[in-house]
């Protein structure tokens, strides 16, 4: 019986997270198009003068060389396509592509082809450079993702009776994945969250709007925290779990200063 030989492939990568291993090597995860979630090691990456280290940083849109073993996969070979070097000079900016990033790599699997979230991501990060308007641009990427991921949020019936909802003031339940009716409060369920007809109205419209539309829909700190937190609790419903970046995002968000 023979061994397989190792499958090398040329992919785009967007660099999700980054762990030293040993002295010098560190291992590298990234989103890709077409392979899903990579993990590999670039050897020497930490040395001075390494042609990998520069390229391999957080939130770096990259060209790779991946050789494929039955373990950690090994990186060479790697260039820059897009490095978000706005991402880099703002820290605020900074945590927000950081949040970004790590709901990519949450939903996103190895082995899983996934072309359009690859391209939410690029295509969010690219605007988190520039937008004057973080906050949408990242409740549309929350919307979008749960979207391409089969966990679209049902906003025009109630999930407890099914019945289309009237205008108004409802309820949200993360657990069930939509509107409840004001009306249909399920006894019991304690996870429910206010949904008020203007949030709702803003729920609908990041369901049907494009990237750079949400960048420049003007929105309250009040409905953007209601919001926030709607999307933010069907994220954690769908991966059963919080985020690690959701602290340093909150935080850097409440001091005051900015960039």
């Amino acid at each position: 019986m023979t061994s397989r030989r190792p499958i090398t492939y040329t992919t785009d990568g967007v660099v999700v997270r980054v762990l030293d291993l040993g002295e010098a090597d560190r291992i590298i995860t990234l989103v890709t198009p077409v392979h899903g979630l990579v993990r590999g090691v670039a050897k020497a990456a930490r040395k001075p003068g390494s042609k990998l280290g520069g390229h391999l940083d957080l939130l770096r849109h990259v060209s790779v060389s991946v050789r494929e073993t039955r373990t950690l996969h090994g990186l060479s070979q790697v260039s820059t396509v897009n490095g978000f070097r706005g991402l880099r000079d703002d820290l605020e900016r900074f945590s927000r592509a950081s949040y970004v990033s790590e709901m990519a790599e949450r939903f996103s699997v190895e082995g899983g082809s996934n072309q359009p979230l690859f391209r939410l991501l690029t295509q969010v990060l690219g605007l988190l450079e520039k937008t004057e308007n973080p906050e949408m641009v990242v409740r549309y990427f929350e919307m979008r993702l749960l979207q391409l991921s089969g966990f679209a949020p049902e906003l025009s019936r109630c999930v407890e009776t099914g019945v289309e909802l009237k205008p108004g003031d409802h309820l949200y339940s993360p657990d069930r994945g939509g509107l409840v009716s004001s009306e249909s409060r399920p006894v019991g369920e304690t996870a429910l969250l206010p949904a008020s007809l203007n949030t709702i109205k803003l729920l609908r419209f990041l369901a049907r709007t494009d990237a750079e539309q949400a960048d420049k829909m003007s929105v309250s700190e009040d409905k953007n925290r209601q919001l926030s937190r709607i999307l933010r609790a069907q994220v954690h419903h769908v991966l059963d779990r919080g985020l690690r970046s959701e602290a340093f995002m909150d935080e850097v968000r409440t001091r005051p200063y900015g960039g």
